[in-house]
Parts: C-alpha cells; structure tokens; sequence
C-alpha cells in the first residue's frame, strides 16, 4: 500500500511538473556528477542572476526536481505538508513564467527509477548539460547490479556510475554538453555513445585539447585564486578568478571551469563572468565556510557531506595553510557514508593522505573507527608522516566537549564528514566564538533537527 502510495505521489508531481515546463520553456541547463552538483549550480546562479531571467531549483531527487519546478518547498516532511503540496502542484503551473533560464541540479542515487538519471530525464530534459566527475559515491546501491567474483569490483561500479550519470549528456538530446575531460570514466562512457550524441562538446581539465584548461591554484588564509587558459577561435586566453575570504579547495577549479564555459555558451564575457562570479558567489552552508573559534582558531566547515575525492582535495588545501602559516591542523572526520564494500579502501586512502598532513585527528563513525583510527594509530607507532594524536568518539557532541578542552592556540580545524548518523556541524557550534555564526551551520531547520534530537538522545 505504501509502495502505491508513493508511486502515485511521484507521477502527480512529475505530471505536474512537466507541465510546468511545457507552458514555460526556459532553457534548462542541467548538472550532474558525483561531486560539486550545488556549488556549481550556485556559481552558475551568481552569475547569470545579473544577466538574465534566471531560476535555480534546489532539489536534486526525483521529488526535489518536481517540487523546484513548481517552487513548492517542504520544510520539515511531515504528512500535513505533503498533502498540502500535492494540493498546491496544478496551481503552480506557472511558476517559471517569464522564466529564461532555469538550473536543474540532476542526482542520482542508484541505478534504478526513481532514484537514477533516467527517472529524471523523464521530467527534465537539458537544453545544456554538465557533468562533472565520477567518485564513488553511492556505491552501496550500484552493488545490487554487480555479478559475483567481477575481479574489480570498484572499476565496475564507477564504469556503472559513468554510465548512469552520464546519461544527462548522452541519453538528453542536449544542445551543448559540459565535461570533465580528466575523469577517464566519464570520458570512456561518453565516447561509447559518441554516434548518438548530437550536442556540442565541450571540456575543462589539465590537457592541451581541452577546451578550457585548468592552470594553476592558490590559496592563503585571505584569499584564493583560480588561473585558467581559454582556448578560443584562434585565441589562447588567461582567464583569472579571485575570491577574497574564502579559502577553498582544488576541487573548485571543475566548478568555475564549468560555469565559464556554460556561460560562454550563453553568450556572455569572461570579464563579466568573472565580475560577477566574484561580487555574487557565496558558499552555502557547510561547504568550506570559515569561522572564529575558540583559543584563536580558524574553524573550516565543511560538515554538508563527504568523500574521499572531497576529503582530499581539502587536505591539500591543508597542506598548502599549514606550510604558509606554521598553525596546528586539526582534522576532526566523520564517516564516508553509503560506500558499501568500497567503504574500507576509500577510508584507508584518506588515512594515507591525512598522516601526511594532520597533526591531531579526531574520529566519529563506525567506518572511522574500524578503517581510519587503527591505520593511523599504527602511523604514528612507527613515526610515519607528522600525525600525533588520533581519538575517536561516539557521537559529535562527546567529541567537540574533549576538543574544546585539548584544543591548542591559533590551529586550523577542518570538519568533514557525512550526513546522516554523524551531524559534525553540531561539534562546530561548540567551538564558534560568535553566535551569529550558528545560523550560517547546515542543517539546522526544524526537519533536521528533530532527527538529530532524537539521535543525540539515544
């Protein structure tokens, strides 16, 4: 019965929806990938918000795709607002008047409907596409689909993940497609439906043929700066980004490398993009935001959610801080969730970056405790990297009280990890010095707390 519930739920807001976009035909510009779905789509906002009649939807599922087109929103999911919004759905057909442009981020959580890329081309078609890259994540589900005794488990999965993802591209008839061309995955599944695609093909990464090449990446507690070089008609250009405030990690170069070829594609300047990208970009909460702690800390929250490509990129940022600044680094890390067998290599992967880099680590999570703390314990018994503490504790809470009181002078403290059954964004608020920062934390709505009350109380 509950299961035909759903069903029936899901078909009315897709109906609905589409609908929507029948009556209004913005031109749509999808994202997809494992990694940087959101903050590409906010990039993409500040800029074209300025420029054009621009609309963001905010969710990426197959019910946060219908409900952004129809500008519904659902605050805490309880059973009175969902009848409310089903209610409401044929009288907001015509939310997107007037609308140009409308950004649709597209994720997918498992290779079957309503959860996969192919459910959600169902409602929305791109007019552009973008794809940004293939980590594993959501693994766990794409392990349904493995046969036995596959002699790669985790180049299988990705192989699928490309596949299902890149289906924005290849499966949209899309008039333009945005690609990582450095993600061999991503590259390998695109050409194998090279004949069928009909869009234009662009691609950012490191190589001389890419339309868009990454160059070089800087940062200091102040500021970081993006370089690129624009292959052009005829013209090889150097394009130069800014962002005063804001320390954030390599893995944004495939943002706004993406966000400058969309909009280029549009029609606009990179002088302007540029302009705009640094005037209007703001970090949403949990994705690199920079607060004052306690004892002089730089606090770096980044609790929204985490992978291992994510985690990475962050401890070389670290890297870069720590040897400009001479400061402690503290890493405080949650568990990679939904990783199912792959959950042991990926952790142990961030185990060997982070000896390199951390000095104190603090741990929550199962995955954490059984892959991350005895790797690093071992680490630091043989004197390997600049590790010198590991803990780990039961819930963020219990950790954030022992943190405050070890806490050093002037250290620099990364928080990552996943969403649910570890809420690091609640360790932050012990340690932040000003409570107007509380605010800026993620998850913090009624919805979301009443989860974590529940599960902090157990």
């Amino acid at each position: 019965m509950r299961n035909l519930l759903i069903k029936a739920v899901l078909l009315h807001l897709k109906f609905w929806a589409k609908v929507t976009l029948r009556l209004n035909r913005p031109y749509i510009i999808g994202i997809a990938g494992s990694v940087g779905k959101s903050s590409t789509r906010n990039a993409l906002y500040a800029v074209l918000k300025d420029n054009l009649s621009t609309k963001v939807v905010s969710g990426n599922s197959e019910t946060g795709v219908p409900l952004g087109i129809l500008g519904l929103k659902l605050p805490a999911y309880s059973n009175k607002e969902w009848l409310k919004v089903i209610s409401r759905a044929p009288r907001k057909i015509f939310n997107l008047k007037n609308t140009e442009y409308l950004i649709v981020e597209m994720g997918i959580d498992d290779p079957h409907p309503p959860k996969n890329m192919g459910y959600l081309l169902s409602i929305v078609k791109p007019d552009m596409a973008i794809d940004l890259n293939v980590t594993a994540t959501h693994t766990m589900q794409f392990e349904k689909i493995m046969p036995k005794n596959v002699k790669n488990p985790l180049n299988f999965l990705l192989k699928k993940i490309a596949e299902e993802d890149s289906k924005i591209i290849t499966s949209s008839n899309c008039k333009v497609a945005i690609y990582n061309g450095d993600d061999t995955y991503l590259v390998d599944a695109i050409e194998k439906k090279q004949n069928e695609i009909r869009a234009k093909l662009l691609t950012f990464g490191i190589k001389k043929e890419d339309t868009l090449r990454l160059s070089t990446y800087e940062i200091t507690p102040h500021k970081t700066k993006f370089t690129y070089i624009f292959e052009g008609q005829r013209v090889e250009k150097q394009i130069s980004l800014s962002f005063q405030g804001m320390m954030l990690p390599p893995a944004y170069q495939e943002t706004f490398a993406a966000v400058f070829l969309a909009c280029f594609e549009i029609g606009l300047k990179d002088v302007q993009i540029k302009e705009d990208l640094e005037k209007n970009y703001r970090l949403p909460p949990g994705r690199s935001s920079i607060f004052t702690g306690v004892r002089n800390s730089m606090l770096i929250d980044s609790t929204y959610n985490s992978s291992k490509e994510s985690v990475i990129s962050f401890l070389k940022m670290l890297k870069t801080l720590k040897n400009k600044t001479n400061r402690i680094v503290i890493f405080v890390m949650g568990d990679m969730r939904e990783l199912g067998q792959q959950s042991e290599s990926e952790h142990n992967e961030v185990a060997e970056e982070l000896i390199k880099i951390v000095d104190y680590l603090y741990c929550v999570g199962q995955n954490t405790n059984e892959y991350v703390v005895p790797f690093v314990r071992d680490a630091i018994s043989k004197r390997q990297g600049c590790i010198k503490r590991v803990e780990w504790y039961k819930n963020a809470v219990q950790l954030a009280l022992q943190l405050k009181e070890d806490l050093p002078e002037n250290a620099i403290i990364l928080f990552k990890g996943s969403q649910n059954e570890v809420f690091l964004e609640e360790a932050v608020k012990f340690l932040i010095t000003n409570p107007q920062d509380l605010k800026l934390l993620p998850r913090q709505d009624e919805y979301w707390m009443r989860i974590k009350q529940n599960f902090f109380s157990v």
